[in-house]
């Protein structure tokens, strides 16, 4: 009777009503089964009550969160959600092209006789009250809760946001899409709209909930583990949104992930990806080591040792996949086990499981690689039992891209961030390469296939050549020079490498991007650009898809970097800074040095090798004296460096421009170059001389770890000699001098520039840190050099006062 659309009982017997509501805590579960239905219905038929639906919102939320028994919470839930999930924003016009009967029906019968509420007849808090149960100790009830979450999401947000994108297309105007991400990801424009902020509090928050589900291992629950892999690649962005869709929502997620407050969930998120990324490459390992078992003659004592190699790397994939206890089957066999899965996967006779399989080993393939997979392993393994088909259906679901992240919305990201640059809004754009970089750090590959590449190239040539002043101050305050050499240098390693069989196109990319590059390091630069920049250098130069022989590697490594170590160590570059000069100049000092220690860390034989000139020094040890001595110990240290060996690089400070090529190219803008990231402005508290002192020693350990790590990993062959031992105590001592005097500097000649609270930590924060990484167990200098008292000091940081610096030294330990 309160619930039906032609009565209003409810309103006139308004105290009846309430007393009724009451029964949603009778003690009989029955009862309280009826009332959730009841309530359910009361908002299905009288959503235009908005007063008495606020009081059934809220003995909904009451059972969901305090009902005793399992069954009314999970009826709760499905009805909620299911009721939820099929609402719309328009409960006339929508629901006619949504609800099944309304297809059927004369098209003369009025409005009012549709059964499907408003979205807005739900509160917050009832939804909010949905999430509760995802922390419930019951599987089933923290499953269905996600995964109605998620679809309501799906729905009645990002759906709700992207409908004008959607609309326009993969080719929708930027200006759409400039003004979709400013009403929803800037602070002062979700405030001047009352439905953004309403849409905010009561959806906004559910993919943070779904990736705190990561929090469920396969250990705790298998089934949810695999729930959320599904939510995440077919609910959240499903499939059927264009790229340029995809990108514009992942970059509205991503950006509400790192608000404050929900940093475990985008730390979650990267961890997620970080496992798929994971099983990627061990089941790439695992294909190549069958394909090369099969090579081998059968029976022969080299076939038996390379198939019990891929039986071990098919264990390791097993392991980052879902175990068999997550794997619902009706007509499972009780005697399997995952060893006989294995064999039997192992064994398969049908060569196209694998060729399938191979094609989603890749993070760059297609959606329609993944959508084969899906259709065609269920197919070809279902000879192998039930068990094996659904193992290897929740391989391929792990293992492939959804719609999520893919190649594709990364690409329209790269371009979407051109674009608003181009349409000057570098807010926007710094949220797309944002969006990228965050991707990268799991997928690198994704930014490095030949479009997203060249469209990189393009950009990174623009922001640095063809600017305006205005446009130069809005690259600096949102770092969109760091952001894309940053993604360069994670995505480089990916990248195939220039070979003689490129075209003139592809060569003239590379030269390109070397030149930039080459310009962050020397010239302009911060210090996080020029490591960046070294990074991908070297990836460019040795790129992992090119297997050299060690003396090939060595000889492209030295003719590369010693051009560029002798430009940096140069007397105009490494030199400490005094108090005449001007701030910007005083701060190339920490540009250079960081740039120097990247040297030592991915080229260490240029690093080593041989000087030229009248002084016996190396270019790396001259880099090496001036920062032990020079910055560390505050020696008066003279190089006896002339002019004449450095003639050669007298030209690159006056390096001229050629005009941006690609897109932009047409746009007016000044021959300027953007200088600091966001991330360096965070630091404008802490003193030049703090971030030389921190960079100097960062040359030091990069150069101790790497030569020891690369002279292990080759070998004999390799003609790199450890640093020696007096060296290597002069640097712990200087360390653990630091931490000793509470973050001092070493020497008295730079202590009445590092006397704020910051430096002090800063400089705690760096020692420590460093010493950590000399800890390594593969270096093994920990035994000889670490004494006991040493040990007792470096512990004490792990309690220091400065949150910051106790932060990044006990990730380091970890």
């Amino acid at each position: 009777l309160f619930a039906a659309r032609s009565s209003n009982i409810a309103v006139k017997f308004r105290i009846c009503f309430s007393q009724w509501l009451r029964r949603s805590a009778d003690t009989e579960q029955k009862i309280r089964e009826t009332m959730v239905k009841g309530l359910v219905s009361f908002l299905t038929n009288k959503s235009h009550e908005t007063d008495l639906c606020q009081d059934v919102n809220e003995s909904l939320a009451t059972i969901l969160t305090k009902d005793p028994s399992l069954d009314v919470r999970l009826l709760a839930i499905r009805q909620v959600c299911e009721l939820a999930h099929n609402a719309t924003n328009d409960a006339i016009s929508d629901t006619a092209a949504t609800t099944p009967s309304a297809t059927t029906s004369n098209t003369t019968t009025p409005p009012s006789r549709t059964y499907t509420p408003d979205i807005s007849v739900f509160s917050a808090e009832l939804l909010l009250a949905v999430a509760n149960r995802v922390s419930s100790k019951n599987k089933i009830e923290r499953r269905d809760a996600i995964t109605g979450l998620a679809q309501i999401f799906h729905k009645h947000y990002i759906r709700k946001i992207l409908r004008h994108v959607q609309d326009g297309g993969d080719d929708c105007d930027i200006e759409v899409i400039l003004r979709v991400l400013h009403e929803h990801c800037s602070e002062e424009q979700i405030k001047k709209y009352k439905f953004v902020v309403e849409a905010e509090e009561k959806f906004g928050w559910i993919p943070q909930k779904v990736f705190e589900c990561v929090y469920f291992s396969d250990a705790t629950d298998p089934e949810l583990r695999n729930r959320i892999y599904q939510i995440v690649d077919d609910v959240l962005l499903d499939g059927g949104l264009t790229a340029t869709s995809r990108a514009v929502g992942l970059a509205i997620i991503l950006h509400g992930l790192k608000k404050k407050g929900k940093e475990n969930a985008f730390k979650w998120m990267c961890a997620l990806f970080s496992q798929r990324s994971q099983l990627q490459r061990a089941l790439g390992l695992y294909l190549d080591a069958r394909v090369k078992a099969k090579g081998c003659e059968a029976g022969s004592a080299e076939a038996f040792t390379a198939d019990a190699e891929a039986m071990e790397k098919l264990e390791v994939v097993a392991s980052l996949s879902s175990p068999l206890v997550g794997i619902s089957s009706s007509n499972s066999d009780s005697s399997a086990d995952m060893s006989s899965v294995l064999k039997r996967f192992h064994t398969a006779k049908d060569k196209h499981i694998f060729r399938i399989l191979s094609t989603i080993a890749s993070p760059t393939h297609s959606p329609s690689a993944r959508k084969r997979a899906f259709d065609e392993l269920p197919k070809r393994t279902k000879g192998m039992g039930a068990v094996s088909v659904a193992w290897t259906k929740a391989l391929a679901r792990r293992c492939s891209m959804g719609a999520f992240v893919n190649f594709e919305s990364i690409e329209h990201c790269i371009i979407l961030a051109q674009e608003s640059f181009e349409a000057n809004d570098c807010k926007v754009s710094s949220l797309f390469l944002t969006c990228v970089k965050t991707m990268i750090a799991s997928f690198p590959a994704l930014a490095a296939t030949k479009e997203s590449f060249k469209n990189l190239v393009e950009f990174l040539e623009v922001v640095r050549t063809d600017v305006t002043p205005e446009a130069k101050k809005e690259l600096e305050e949102y770092g969109i020079v760091t952001l894309i050499s940053d993604i360069l240098a994670k995505s480089a390693s990916s990248m195939p490498g220039k070979g003689n069989g490129d075209d003139e196109e592809t060569i003239s990319i590379y030269e390109t991007l070397r030149s930039q590059l080459l310009r962050l390091c020397k010239n302009d630069g911060t210090p996080e650009q020029a490591r960046n920049s070294v990074h991908a250098l070297s990836s460019l130069v040795n790129p992992v898809s090119q297997h050299l022989s060690l003396p090939s590697r060595v000889k492209k490594e030295k003719k590369e970097f010693e051009p560029l170590l002798k430009a940096l160590v140069a007397p105009s570059r490494l030199a400490v800074p005094d108090d005449s000069m001007a701030s910007k100049q005083k701060s190339k000092i920490v540009s250079v040095l960081s740039a120097i220690a990247a040297v030592a860390e991915c080229a260490p034989y240029a690093f080593n090798s041989t000087g030229e000139g009248k002084t016996p020094l190396c270019w790396g040890e001259r880099a090496i004296d001036f920062s032990l001595n020079a910055v560390l110990l505050g020696k008066n240290t003279s190089s006896n460096l002339s002019n004449e060996e450095y003639s050669s690089d007298s030209g690159s400070e006056s390096e001229t421009e050629s005009p941006a090529k690609g897109r932009r190219s047409s746009t007016a803008r000044g021959n300027k170059a953007a200088v600091a990231s966001s991330k360096e402005n965070d630091k404008v508290n802490i003193s030049v001389h703090c971030r030389m002192i921190c960079a100097s020693i960062e040359v030091l350990i990069c150069h101790i770890r790497a030569t020891i790590v690369r002279a292990k990993a080759d070998g004999a062959k390799s003609e790199l000699e450890a640093p020696s031992t007096e060296h290597v105590a002069k640097v712990f001592k200087t360390l653990i001098d630091i931490l000793e005097q509470n973050g001092q500097p070493p020497s008295s000649r730079n202590e009445r520039y590092c006397k704020t609270v910051q430096d002090q930590a800063e400089l705690r924060r760096c020692a420590a840190t460093n010493l950590l990484r000399l800890c390594d167990a593969n270096l093994q200098l920990e035994n000889t050099h670490l004494t006991p008292k040493m040990w007792h000091i470096l512990s004490a940081t792990f309690l220091d006062k400065d949150i910051h610096a106790r932060e990044s030294i006990m990730e380091e330990l970890s």
